[in-house]
Formats: C-alpha cells, sequence, structure tokens
C-alpha cells in the first residue's frame, strides 16, 4: 500500500514537471514570436485603408487551393493602367524573366483572400524593367503595363503620388504589404503597415557597409523593436504623406533587430518611371494603326480610279 501511495505521488510529480516544462518553452516561444513580430498591429486601422486602394497583390496565374494563396509580392499604382514593382518580382530566383500570362495583379480590396465587389484582377501586357538593374539587387524597379485599365468609379482604387523631390530624412514612412508576420510566419490576410524611419546614406553606410546610390534604408531602431518587411513583401510601397518614396528591395531586417532594409528609391528612377509611361502613351495604338493602313489603302484606291 505504501509502495503504490508512492507510485502515484511520483507519477503526479512527474506530470507536474512535464507540464511545468511545456509552460516555460510556450512562453519561451511566445517570447520570440513577440520579438521577430514585424507588425505595429494585426488589425486594419484608418492609416492602411486610406492607402489600401493605392497597394496591389502580385501573385502567380493560379491559385494553389482558394482566392488569394498565391500572392508573392505587392505594387503600386502609379498610373490609369501601369503598377510599379521590384524587378526581382519580374523574375525568377535564376534572373530569368517570368512569363507575362503567369502574372495576375489584384487590386481594389485589402483583404488578401476574399474576393467582394471591389476585388479587380488585372493581366501584364509588358513588363519594363530597369536597364540598369543587376543581380546583386542594383536599380531593383520595373513597371508593369496592364492590358486594362483600372475602373475610374471603383473607390477602393486610386492612383499614387509619385515625388516630386529626393526623400525626406526627418518624414515618418509607412511600408504597407501582405507578406509575413515574422520570419517563417504565416502570410498576412489583410493589407498592415508598419513604421519606419528613414535613415541617410551616411547613416546606412555606417551599419550596410556597402550602399549604392540608387536605394535608400529604413528600419525601426527603438528598443525591442522590430518592425521590417518580410518574405511576400516585396516590391511593396515605402510612403508618406501619399507619395511613393521607395518600393521593398531587400528584407534585411525581417526578425532582425537594429538592421535597416533595403528600398529602390522612387525619386531616383523617376525619369525611367516618365520615360516608361510616356513612350507606351506617345506609342500608336493597334486600332490606330489599322486605321492609319486602312486610310492609305483607300487614297491608292481612289488615286487608282482617277488615273485611269
Amino acid at each position: 500500500m505504501h509502495n503504490c501511495n508512492c507510485s502515484v505521488i511520483f507519477s503526479k510529480l512527474l506530470l507536474l514537471l512535464l507540464f511545468v516544462r511545456l509552460e516555460t518553452n510556450l512562453r519561451a516561444e511566445s517570447k520570440i514570436l513577440r520579438r521577430t513580430k514585424r507588425l505595429t498591429s494585426p488589425i486594419l486601422d484608418d492609416r492602411t485603408h486610406a492607402a489600401a486602394k493605392y497597394v496591389v497583390s502580385i501573385r502567380s496565374r493560379a491559385p494553389q487551393i482558394r482566392f488569394g494563396d498565391n500572392h508573392y509580392c505587392v505594387g503600386t499604382i502609379i498610373a490609369p493602367r501601369y503598377v510599379v514593382t521590384a524587378a526581382t518580382c519580374t523574375m525568377s530566383t535564376f534572373m530569368v524573366p517570368h512569363q507575362l500570362r503567369s502574372i495576375v495583379v489584384v487590386g481594389g480590396t485589402p483583404n488578401r483572400l476574399i474576393r467582394v465587389a471591389s476585388t479587380v484582377v488585372r493581366s501584364v501586357q509588358k513588363i519594363t524593367v530597369s536597364k540598369n538593374f543587376t543581380k546583386n539587387f542594383k536599380h531593383n524597379i520595373a513597371v508593369l503595363r496592364l492590358t486594362r485599365r483600372w475602373p475610374t468609379d471603383n473607390p477602393n482604387i486610386d492612383i499614387v503620388q509619385l515625388p516630386k523631390s529626393a526623400p525626406n530624412f526627418s518624414v515618418e514612412h509607412m511600408v504597407f504589404g501582405w507578406g509575413r508576420l515574422y520570419r517563417g510566419g504565416p502570410l498576412s490576410g489583410n493589407l498592415l503597415h508598419i513604421c519606419v524611419t528613414l535613415l541617410d546614406h551616411e547613416a546606412c553606410e555606417k551599419i550596410l557597409q556597402v550602399v549604392h546610390p540608387e536605394t535608400i534604408c529604413a528600419g525601426r531602431f527603438e528598443v525591442g523593436a522590430d518592425e521590417s518587411p518580410c518574405a511576400g513583401d516585396t516590391g511593396a510601397p515605402l510612403m508618406a504623406n501619399n507619395t511613393l518614396v521607395g518600393i521593398v528591395s531587400q528584407r534585411l531586417g525581417c526578425g532582425a533587430k537594429a538592421m535597416p532594409s533595403l528600398y529602390t528609391d522612387v525619386w531616383y528612377h523617376i525619369d525611367f518611371i516618365n520615360d516608361t509611361l510616356h513612350n507606351a502613351s506617345s506609342r500608336p495604338t493597334a486600332n490606330h494603326t489599322i486605321y492609319i493602313l486602312l486610310l492609305w489603302l483607300l487614297v491608292i484606291a481612289l488615286r487608282r480610279k482617277y488615273t485611269h
């Protein structure tokens, strides 16, 4: 009887020890997740909702299981038929360009996984990558021309302002995206934002050693803060006052404290953007070309008629 009681007591103590160990592990894991969490808030707030109309989800052609699970990059609407993103979003890791038919762009809703009345899906007609783009992420920018314009009567879709001057390092900037909530974690269902401080080139070089002139860096450096774009945020907009300042290029700060991420400087590439938009708008459309050809044939026919 005495031995039996000892066995029961021993079993209870063992279970208690296992419970304490499990609780300790869970607390430690929770602490790690809090430390690597990249978002200011897991909800959609007013500032995010206001900017959601500029931001689009770039996806592979077909969902794997459900709508939205094919998201892999972010873009920003810069014209009625154009989106800007990172050049790396338009090619494989081996720098092989994606086929146009393999990419779709989705706008009009901050929810990545739910298709609603305001959701608009567009195919890509042409991709223009900066001719200076290199595999080490220099000039990491691309402009996508869509097959159709964005609707003008959709309040959830709008064109972002392009910068008129160099970045202002004294203003708070925000990054918007559906990227992973922490390193190795799940993608966000809703469009969310982080607030970052933009550093000048001298400060960036002190931390990262090498920073190219066409890039800018930003991060959060307060004690305990770890807010940075993660996987799924490449191509996302860095914005201030509804103006596109940068494009997520290298997510160096994801899960790494005191490490800024790199962004493509939009002002540095403003000529590339404007030239791409201008060249496309000045190029004759297919209907216009056919009209000129028919008019030319009509003139030839009339000349033959009156010369014989």
